[in-house]
């Protein structure tokens, strides 16, 4: 089939010299053009005929708008015949400034340099309206390094001392956030960690660079790139270099590869040699020695002699048999010193009652004496000097529990029920002399009354008391209605009955304050109010038990200094009052997330808190200045936390300022503050993470 040329000039508009065809023209040439197909292919009668369809309008989807340099948007247009009918045909789109603004096929609309272009869309014809896009440039525009200085110590195969920083800028200089900067190793063969990294609100990328095996030159590039992790071309200095050259900086001169028993000191005392570059000593330079597995050095950092050489003094093993280390770092420089540890830690393994208080462990032996470890007088053996290990305490009382007080504003105490039912309680504040003439003890002394106690709870400077049949009794100071008798006038030295005829499940005293879970698993709660740790909306202090606001079901509670928490029986941790994240609501804040496991325990401390999962393992929450929260940081955590190390356990406890628990064999660990010795270790050193209490060594 085949259209005579007179056809072909209508419709295309050429006329053999003829200018662009008019509107007209072009509709008469498509009805000439249907009709020919019809004739041509054979086609008969009116039915045989198609109506063309006649565009009306086109209009593009969007208004107006301004692109980042750099970036692509996919436009539309909305065609519609005479009737306003959808037309599903193809448009072309043109940009008046294809400097600022390209076209690739489908609509897709690329940002080139700065500036505005007029987009339009057409078929057949008809054209759309115009809209203005404007090309501006406020994303990235130059790359910097960031406080880089090359090392001048630098090991192969370490981790290089600082942070790789870069800074994202745009024209104006001003910070470009949520941009991406690729990092990649281009000699040496070490590694990059992450390989990529988004720029934060200051501009700032960082990853951090370990350096290859081999001695000699090592470079890594940082180059800006875009969506599709292409280079973006004008960013200036994009591909910014960072270079190390390694070399053998530290060597061991005295101490390497020594046998020892677990805890005990190596003969030969650990030494390194320092040089630089060209292998002279560095002179005057001082050197970092940390010690792995629990171990310890008598000088942790030592700097080096007139020959480049430093010794931390005496290397003590840890608790850990095998391949223990020192390790030796300067800059970026690392060096391993190796020992090899004998022998068989013996692990305290007490039978129950784990508790932590201030400054103070304590737990229960099979027959229900008491041992603490840490400050007098709170260990209770009578004696002035803080105990390393667990020490019994006098009087060979047999306990069914023990109840610590956690209080950082005040000296702090213990207490325990007795197997005779009796209240015992040792430390300041012990308040067991019923006329108030002495509130503290060196060893543990009886409460002297005539009722038969279940439960005992330490406070700060009151202690409060259930009773077999469920009943509540507190007594000592009642400034702001601690004790729960209506009244705040003056202490009392005799146990005073809490008002309300409640009964009670457990009772757990802070520093001012009180709370009860009772029979049918609601809270109330009494005294100070200052930071909400009332739980009941408001910061008033209460005089009498006073209910818990939020309508949850408990199965247990436990309170600090300034705040107070609750397990649900869903298995759900609620906290309220005085610690970071609580105090603007002083109602119950339900910690929730979808990674956040069912708790089975908890334990709340003077600022931190610590709950158990179902299989044992521990997170930890609140204040982590010494490290009592166990995740390897001091770093506090307003959110459940997982405790490092990998151990399970039974028990947990939550003091002033350290954490213990009883692991799934028995064997107590601690972590956090080791002030007087309540990690069971001499050495005063923090603890960031679990660690075994050793009683001794078998060889």
């Amino acid at each position: 089939m085949a259209l005579s040329s007179e056809y072909r000039d209508i419709i295309v508009g050429s006329g053999r010299g003829r200018g662009r065809p008019t509107r007209a023209l072009v509709r008469i040439g498509a009805l000439l053009l249907v009709a020919a197909l019809a004739a041509a292919c054979g086609g008969s009668g009116e039915g045989s005929i198609i109506p063309p369809k006649e565009i009306g309008s086109i209009t593009i989807d969007t208004t107006s708008f301004l692109m980042e340099r750099g970036s692509d948007v996919t436009l539309t247009a909305t065609v519609l015949d005479v009737h306003r009918q959808k037309l599903d045909v193809p448009v072309v789109w043109s940009s008046t400034n294809e400097k600022a603004a390209s076209f690739l096929p489908g609509g897709k609309l690329v940002a080139g340099d700065s500036g505005a272009t007029q987009i339009t869309a057409s078929s057949l014809g008809k054209q759309s309206q115009t809209i203005v896009v404007q090309i501006v440039w406020l994303g990235p525009a130059k790359l910097d390094r960031v406080q880089w200085t090359s090392p001048n110590a630098a090991t192969p195969g370490a981790t290089v001392a600082d942070s790789i920083r870069v800074r994202v800028t745009n024209p104006k200089g001003a910070p470009v956030a949520n941009t991406k900067v690729a990092f990649a190793v281009t000699a040496g063969g070490g590694s990059v960690s992450p390989a990529s990294a988004k720029t934060d609100p200051n501009g700032l990328a960082a990853v951090q660079w370990t350096l290859g095996p081999q001695k000699g030159s090592n470079a890594i590039t940082a180059t800006v790139v875009d969506t599709h992790d292409k280079p973006i071309t004008w960013v200036d200095s994009n591909g910014t270099k960072f270079s190390v050259t390694s070399y053998d900086a530290l060597s061991a001169v005295d101490g390497d590869g020594q046998t020892g028993q677990i805890l005990s000191a190596l003969p030969v005392l650990p030494s390194v040699k320092l040089v630089d570059s060209l292998g002279k000593p560095r002179v005057g330079i001082p050197l970092t020695f940390i010690a792995t597995s629990g171990g310890r050095v008598s000088l942790a950092v030592v700097s080096t002699a007139s020959n480049g050489v430093a010794s931390p003094g005496t290397w003590t093993l840890g608790d850990i048999p095998g391949q223990q280390k020192l390790i030796v770092t300067l800059e970026s420089a690392k060096l391993e010193l190796k020992a090899s540890a004998t022998g068989t830690p013996i692990h305290y393994k007490p039978a129950s009652g784990l508790i932590a208080s201030g400054f103070v462990t304590c737990a229960l032996d099979a027959a229900g004496l008491a041992s603490c470890m840490g400050q007098e007088p709170q260990v209770g053996d009578g004696d002035t000097l803080s105990k390393f290990a667990p020490t019994p305490t006098a009087g060979s009382i047999a306990f069914k529990s023990l109840s610590p007080s956690r209080v950082t504003s005040l000296p702090t105490h213990n207490c325990g029920i007795g197997t005779d039912h009796a209240v015992y309680c040792w430390g300041a504040n012990a308040l067991v002399d019923t006329s108030g003439r002495t509130n503290s003890t060196k060893t543990p002394a009886k409460l002297p009354s005539d009722l038969v106690w279940a439960q005992v709870t330490a406070g700060g400077a009151h202690n409060c008391a259930l009773t077999t049949d469920a009943i509540a009794y507190c007594w000592g100071a009642n400034s702001v209605g601690q004790l729960g008798i209506r009244s705040d006038t003056g202490a009392i030295f005799k146990p005073g009955l809490v008002y309300g005829d409640f009964r009670f499940r457990t009772i757990a005293a802070g520093s001012g304050h009180t709370c009860g879970l009772t029979l049918d698993g609601t809270v109330l709660c009494w005294g100070n109010n200052s930071f909400g740790q009332l739980g009941d909306g408001g910061t008033t202090p209460r005089l009498a038990p006073t209910l818990v606001a939020g309508g949850v079901t408990f199965q247990s509670i436990d309170v600090g200094d300034p705040w107070s928490c609750g397990l649900s029986t869903a298995g759900k941790v609620y906290c309220w009052g005085g610690l970071e994240g609580f105090g603007a609501t002083p109602i119950p804040h339900l910690y929730t997330s979808s990674t956040l496991p069912t708790f089975t325990s908890l334990s709340v401390g003077s600022f931190h808190a610590c709950a158990l999962t179902g299989d044992g393992q521990a997170y930890c929450w609140g204040n982590n200045q010494f490290g009592q929260l166990g995740d390897s940081s001091v770093v506090s955590k307003s959110f459940p936390t997982a405790v490092v190390g990998g151990l399970h356990f039974t028990s947990i406890a939550a003091g002033v300022a350290h954490t213990c628990g009883t692991t799934s064999d028995g064997s107590v660990a601690c972590w956090g503050s080791n002030l007087a010795g309540e990690l069971g270790d001499k050495n005063a050193a923090i603890r960031i993470t679990p660690r075994y209490v050793v009683l001794g060594v078998t060889p």
